[in-house]
């Protein structure tokens, strides 16, 4: 397994450098690193270049189930929970209008189409509810979960990617309408959010704490998969590792409310994406290319949700007078993430810059169980 598990390292690692070149950066910008760190393997093991995956002997399965928990436990245990209140009452009513959005109108995209979806479909709904409410560490988590089979995944990575970046896209052209809008909405142009800086700084980690933040995480993985083996399955969650995920999860969010370990979770924090990004690399060296065949159909169920999405958020705008710039921070938080959200939120108004970080650290804590609820909402309709 040495020489595999090698190769996607230096895979992501690769890809990680080549991202951070400015000339490179806008390719990666709308095609991101995410779906890069899938395809690239994915294309390496179609060439030969790195060794399939063979009957009996699942080198790639191993390293995702081994890596998974302890990345999670990394990128958990420095979520903020409490701070989201101080975002604001609108940004929390819009983030959470939009996230039951995705969840209700994901499986109702799958009912639609379930003639031209496979039977698991319900599997990967709840994946792709779980990404459009946290993110790819939520992806990744449901996929551990739900087992959601390779030939279901393969595609919503792609989907992932269109439909999010291209939402970013929308959400930033329009802008610019940003007074006839809020017109329409009654809504105050200017974002009241303007101490949300201290909030973020209250964040950020003492410096030598990644190797103890790390020491934690990996205690907390293997205290899981301990007590996950003596845990019952179910349809939902029908394996050890699903339950080591759910377990890590659970006790890393429980953890992160105390406020010493939550600052040592944010200096380790650092470790996570890159651990995230070698378990996405396994899952695509998994995967098959003609998996990808599947892809429009799943595009139509997005289109869908996304559609769903934005026509609840402006009705919660308009009900509510939400200025345009906090929903659209609270919807890239929704779709986007940790990275983007926050882009968007410059967009409109700098002081939406931290709301977008915090709206979307908190879909990426709860964003493996919406995406459960959906996926058993969607399995009770098909």
């Amino acid at each position: 397994m040495m020489w595999p598990a090698i190769g996607l390292v230096i895979i992501v690692a690769a890809v990680l450098i080549v991202s951070r070149q400015p000339l490179l950066q806008p390719v990666f910008r709308w095609l991101p690193l995410p779906l890069w760190c899938y395809l690239l393997p994915m294309l390496a093991v179609a060439a030969g270049w790195l060794p399939a995956e063979q009957p009996g002997q699942p080198l790639y399965r191993t390293l995702t189930n081994l890596l998974l928990p302890f990345a999670l436990g990394l990128l958990l245990l420095g979520v903020n929970l409490p701070a989201i209140m101080n975002t604001g009452l609108q940004a929390v009513a819009a983030a959470l209008v939009g996230a039951i959005a995705i969840v209700c109108a994901a499986p109702v995209g799958a009912w639609l189409l379930q003639r031209q979806l496979p039977p698991d479909a319900w599997k990967g709904i709840g994946a792709l509810a779980g990404t459009w409410t946290g993110g790819t560490m939520n992806l990744l988590a449901l996929r551990s979960v739900l087992e959601t089979p390779e030939a279901i995944f393969a595609p919503l990575i792609v989907v992932d990617a269109l439909i999010a970046y291209g939402w970013m896209a929308l959400l930033i052209g329009i802008s610019g309408a940003q007074a006839p809008i809020n017109r329409w909405l009654r809504a105050p142009a200017a974002a009241p959010h303007a101490d949300m800086e201290r909030v973020v700084r209250a964040l950020k980690p003492p410096r030598g704490a990644v190797v103890l933040g790390a020491l934690l995480a990996l205690g907390l993985a293997a205290s899981a998969g301990g007590l996950a083996g003596r845990l019952p399955t179910s349809q939902l969650v029908n394996s050890s590792s699903g339950w080591t995920v759910l377990l890590v999860t659970t006790g890393a969010l429980a953890l992160s409310f105390a406020p010493a370990i939550r600052r040592i979770g944010a200096a380790a924090g650092l470790l996570g994406y890159p651990c995230l990004y070698v378990v996405l690399a396994a899952t695509g060296a998994q995967a098959s290319l003609r998996a990808l065949w599947s892809a429009p159909v799943w595009l139509l169920v997005g289109v869908w949700v996304v559609l769903a999405h934005g026509g609840a958020l402006l009705l919660a705008g308009r009900l509510l007078r939400i200025p345009l710039g906090t929903l659209a921070t609270a919807s890239q938080a929704n779709l986007g993430g940790v990275v983007s959200a926050p882009m968007v939120g410059a967009v409109y108004h700098q002081s939406l810059v931290p709301v977008g970080l915090l709206l979307a650290m908190v879909g990426n804590a709860v964003g493996t169980y919406l995406g459960l609820f959906s996926a058993a909402l969607c399995r009770w309709l098909l």
